[in-house]
């Protein structure tokens, strides 16, 4: 069986036509992003993602035909928390008002005084990421889109739809949205209630690796992908990614340092006792749990000292220039002391005003030490995160994956931060991966997942990172200036 996974990103959208053993027969990627305005306001238009998923579509069904090769299923995997009003046809009535989009910060300021509720129902506090508030912002504040609003969508979901007709969605990104219990797996009446969201807005709440539909007829003629094979919901990117990295198993910890920072541990069930500083998901393995963390900037904030820092190499960032200025510092702690908060604190202190700031600079401070102090101070706040999972699973060990890991001298300095291991996987799909093993274990490919894993990652090399131990005792002594800093700012 050949499997086209859709790994629908914040900068592009990627497909992968693989056979059951994970070797890839085509591959197609369009990039986007988003439109950041001056009044905060983070949108895309619909367009871009199912312009992307036609010519994903298209290039695979082409590619295959090349081949000779079949394609016998879709799956889907994606960002879980932007929000596409729909009408009655599918026809999206505004542009997407993406995750980072933070217009909903003053219907989650009001609802904090709910947080214990909205914890103990949803398995997380309240916070801009979220779904829930941002679609509770577009029924008070669109008047127009509600007078023809059908649905309120994800982005995948709107992509499935595209592709099926079928409104259909499932437990991780239900789970994302403060509106799904989290306990029975289905959307809560009194967190409806609360946050003023009608539930025949909502798509239908299934397991991933569920089989959400089948491209119809109208799909398949633009496209040429076969009429009528099946499409699943394999589950968030994040989810997803974990389950690529092997973080299906308690003890192994998945993080993703892509545009912002996401680490993830299983969990066979939500604890009596959840820690509210973390964030309790369902996972992309039918009928089991993870716990969650993030800091919302890790890449964007690292894009952005490349570009205002270091010149421009034919209009892009040096990274090779900057890569050399860390590899000269290899061994040495900044003496710049940076918080990350671009766009404010995620866990494990929810602070939506946070900012970034840059301390104990000198006039030896140069453009290295700057930038080297910058990315310790996400890998420190990372290590914050890493904390508080102990309560629920031991981190022996964790994969790294995303933008930020593309760096030897970067992954050193996380190792260092951290003090555990880490591995980095020479194919560093495993967002993609992650996907394919959940829908061919939903369809019954294969019996297990680890059996999945086995056949799709089993050849994968990889390379090992060691904590040195005592540059890991200068930083834990650096984390705690870093937080004593925050406090003396914020008043916590």
């Amino acid at each position: 069986m050949n499997t086209l996974i859709v790994d629908i990103g914040t900068s592009s959208m990627r497909g992968i036509l693989f056979t059951e053993q994970g070797e890839r027969l085509a591959s197609c990627q369009v990039l986007y992003e988003p439109v950041k305005y001056p009044d905060g306001r983070i949108e895309q238009a619909p367009g871009d993602f199912s312009g992307a998923l036609r010519e994903i579509a298209s290039n695979t069904a082409d590619e295959a035909a090349k081949r000779n090769v079949s394609v016998d299923a879709v799956a889907v995997t994606a960002q879980r928390s932007s929000i596409i009003p729909v009408d009655r046809d599918g026809k999206p009535l505004m542009d997407t008002v993406m995750w980072q989009d933070r217009r909903n910060a003053g219907i989650c300021m009001e609802l904090e005084g709910k947080n214990d509720l909205i914890f103990e129902r949803s398995g997380a506090r309240i916070n801009t990421v979220f779904s829930g508030s941002r679609m509770a912002w577009i029924l008070r504040n669109c008047p127009k889109v509600c007078e023809r609003l059908f649905k309120l969508v994800n982005i995948p979901e709107f992509v499935m739809h595209e592709m099926t007709g079928e409104y259909k969605t499932d437990v991780t990104y239900a789970s994302r949205s403060h509106l799904m219990n989290l306990r029975t797996r289905q959307w809560d009446e009194e967190m409806l209630a609360l946050f003023g969201v009608p539930g025949e807005l909502l798509c239908e709440i299934l397991e991933p690796g569920s089989v959400c539909g089948r491209v119809t007829r109208a799909f398949s003629e633009e496209t040429r992908l076969p009429e009528g094979i099946p499409v699943i919901t394999a589950g968030g990117d994040q989810q997803c990614a974990a389950v690529g990295q092997g973080a299906y198993q308690e003890g192994t910890l998945s993080l993703v340092a892509g545009t912002g920072g996401f680490l993830v541990t299983a969990l066979d069930a939500v604890p009596e006792r959840p820690d509210p500083q973390l964030i309790f998901n369902c996972s992309s393995v039918k009928g089991r749990y993870m716990v969650e963390a993030n800091v919302l900037t890790c890449c964007s904030a690292f894009d952005w000292f490349g570009r205002n820092f270091y010149p421009l190499k034919e209009g892009k960032i040096d990274y090779g220039a900057i890569n050399g200025e860390l590899e000269e510092l290899e061994g040495k702690v900044s003496s710049v002391l940076a918080l990350p908060y671009f766009q404010g604190r995620s866990t494990p202190d929810w602070n939506p005003g946070a900012k970034a700031h840059f301390g104990d600079i000198s006039l030896a401070s140069g453009r290295g030490e700057l930038v080297k102090g910058l990315l310790e101070g996400i890998f420190l706040e990372i290590r914050n995160n890493i904390l508080l999972f102990g309560d629920y699973a031991g981190i022996r060990k964790a994969y790294i994956s995303g933008g930020l890991t593309n760096s030897e001298a970067i992954n050193q300095i996380q190792a260092d931060v951290y003090g555990i291991t880490l591995y980095h996987m020479e194919d560093s799909e495993s967002t993609a991966f992650g996907a394919l093993m959940a829908a061919l274990t939903g369809l019954g490919v294969y019996g297990t997942l680890d059996e999945a894993f086995s056949a799709v990652r089993g050849g994968s090399g990889m390379k090992c990172y060691e904590p040195q131990r005592e540059l890991f005792a200068e930083y834990e002594k650096k984390r705690e200036r870093m937080n004593e800093m925050y406090k003396k700012l914020y008043g916590i």
